[in-house]
């Protein structure tokens, strides 16, 4: 009997420290969660550019506890050791409960105690819905008949063209909350939802919103590095003349740079193109001006190879070149990993569209020419 009770009374202070373990740590927020089939967690907090390590976490039974300090408010990760989690946004003062399931964790979970935490859960969610009607229009896609193609299509920028109508309605309702950013920049397959060029507006929005509200935070350092690389960047180089040209004189103008070379065949065929886009719109108010990336050590005459391609194929605006080829600056400045490659700048100096098609530039100059 007295075996039962001491082994009994073991147990009673084995169950205590477990309960007492539990009790919820003091800080500036809390964090009580139970997660099924979970072990470990790692607590980090997110930065613009990095993941700072809080804690690792031991779960009893699936159940933990956390707390820190904390100044207005942060976004913060809780994830596996193998990475799946869930993000949080996080005010000073909140006490926030977790329950749900290690296994698609991201997908199955609530929370509670944490209005910028409950945002993002319905961020989450929206995403998780908007990826399933896509993956099932890829597979729809893969097995269809060529007559079914425009159809498909139709739909895939319905869904998308719904889910990012969707997003910019949450930047508006939530930008007075850290959330709005993650709105921003929901992606899909590693790609924005939400395009710097096309959607230049909400990303201007978003920054002008940070700075004012958390001018000190690292989203909104990165979000100004954003926005400027929306402009485009001024350069000088000399024309086929000889002449330097500076490209901030146009300043006030729509351009279409293209960037091209003698030796390319694609350019060659696109010319035409240029010339008809050329045609179309200068005397509406459209400035062109052509790059070359001839120079390339296969070229024993670079110069005379872009000269004969531009009178040949009557290229008649403004056309530059550093003969550098692949090594020109206009590259690393603009980005460029290919060509053909064009680039519509608006008034404003903003770069509103890149590797346009001809039938999209068409229609995108007219707009903008009210034409």
């Amino acid at each position: 009997m007295k075996r039962f009770l001491s082994i009994l009374s073991i147990f009673i202070l084995i169950l205590n420290a477990c309960q007492q373990n539990m009790k919820t740590p003091e800080g500036d927020f809390s964090i009580h969660a139970i997660v099924e089939g979970i072990d470990t967690v790692i607590f980090e907090k997110i930065e613009a550019n990095d993941l700072l390590l809080i804690d690792t976490l031991f779960a009893i039974d699936g159940e933990f506890v956390v707390a820190n300090s904390l100044e207005g408010s942060a976004f913060f990760l809780l994830r596996t050791p193998e990475g799946e989690g869930i993000n949080l946004l996080i005010e000073k003062g909140e006490k926030l409960e977790i329950t749900g399931k290690r296994l698609g964790w991201n997908q199955n979970y609530t929370v509670n105690g944490s209005i910028g935490s409950t945002k993002i859960q319905e961020l989450n969610s929206k995403l998780n819905t908007f990826e399933k009607n896509m993956d099932f229009i890829y597979e729809e896609a893969k097995n269809a008949k060529q007559e079914d193609y425009v159809k498909i299509q139709n739909r895939f920028y319905s869904i998308l063209a719904e889910h990012s109508e969707y997003l910019k309605n949450f930047i508006d309702s939530n930008l007075e909350s850290k959330s709005c950013i993650l709105a921003l920049f929901q992606a899909i397959k590693g790609e924005n939802i939400l395009h710097l060029n096309t959607d230049f507006d909400y990303y201007k929005k978003v920054s002008q919103n940070f700075e004012k509200n958390w001018p000190e935070s690292t989203h909104t350092k990165l979000l100004s590095k954003i926005i400027k690389t929306a402009y485009a960047p001024d350069f000088t180089m000399e024309d086929i003349n000889g002449e330097l040209f500076t490209f901030s004189e146009l300043k006030g103008k729509l351009i279409l740079l293209d960037v091209w070379a003698s030796w390319c065949k694609p350019c060659r065929v696109a010319n035409p193109e240029m010339v008809e886009l050329y045609n179309k719109f200068h005397n509406k108010g459209l400035e062109m001006i052509s790059i070359s990336l001839d120079g390339t050590p296969e070229q024993t005459s670079p110069k005379e190879d872009w000269e004969k391609a531009v009178s040949n194929d009557k290229l008649t605006w403004t056309q530059l070149s550093d003969l550098k080829g692949w090594d020109s600056k206009i590259r690393d400045s603009y980005n460029i990993r290919s060509i053909p490659y064009t680039i519509l700048i608006d008034q404003n100096g903003l770069i509103i569209g890149e590797d346009l098609s001809h039938e999209a530039l068409n229609k995108k100059i007219s707009e903008i020419l009210n034409l």
